[in-house]
């Protein structure tokens, strides 16, 4: 049996479309946190649309139409899929600062003891960046939540520019 002989000046390059992978990180406002997230494969993105499925039921009589939503449900699937990591910090009783060991998968994981007690709005911006580095989950957002989406970010723009200005509360701070 003979072979064709290659010709070493010939280089085939390919691309391995077998494992998909990239890692994010979203930072704290600090700057220093942060937390590191997976653009999700096909795999992930399976398992989380699983988790996530609605339920849609259909009353023939009177021709209603019910749609099952848990939006805080799929935003912690959300995050709980993605998250991989962080560089987080734990004030210690004797008010010194010491790194909190990531941990997820469990009921009592880091990761969720972290959910449980974080301010909303870091946990908003952190699925919002989840949401931004995963193109498909845009292409299912609807028309109003796109708006939603527009206001808050019309409003965040309000409070920064009165905080650069000096005019904001030390509550918005």
């Amino acid at each position: 049996m003979t072979y064709p002989e290659t010709n070493p000046a010939v280089i085939e390059v390919y691309e391995d479309y077998f494992g998909f992978g990239s890692n994010e990180r979203w930072y704290f406002p600090d700057g220093k946190q942060y937390i590191e997230f997976q653009i999700m494969n096909e795999g992930q993105r399976r398992e989380f649309q699983k988790k996530t499925n609605r339920d849609i039921t259909f009353n023939r009589g009177t021709n209603d139409a019910k749609i099952k939503a848990d939006p805080a449900e799929e935003r912690w699937h959300l995050i709980i899929t993605s998250v991989v990591g962080w560089n987080l910090k734990r004030r210690q009783p004797d008010g010194t600062f010491a790194d909190v060991t990531f941990s997820k998968g469990t009921a009592g994981s880091e990761l969720e003891k972290w959910l449980r007690v974080a301010n909303p709005k870091l946990v908003d911006d952190l699925e919002f960046a989840i949401r931004k580095a995963n193109p498909w989950m845009q292409a299912e957002m609807t028309v109003e939540e796109i708006e939603k989406e527009e206001a808050r970010l019309a409003e965040l723009k309000q409070q920064v520019l009165e905080r650069e200005r000096g005019e904001g509360s030390s509550s918005s701070r």
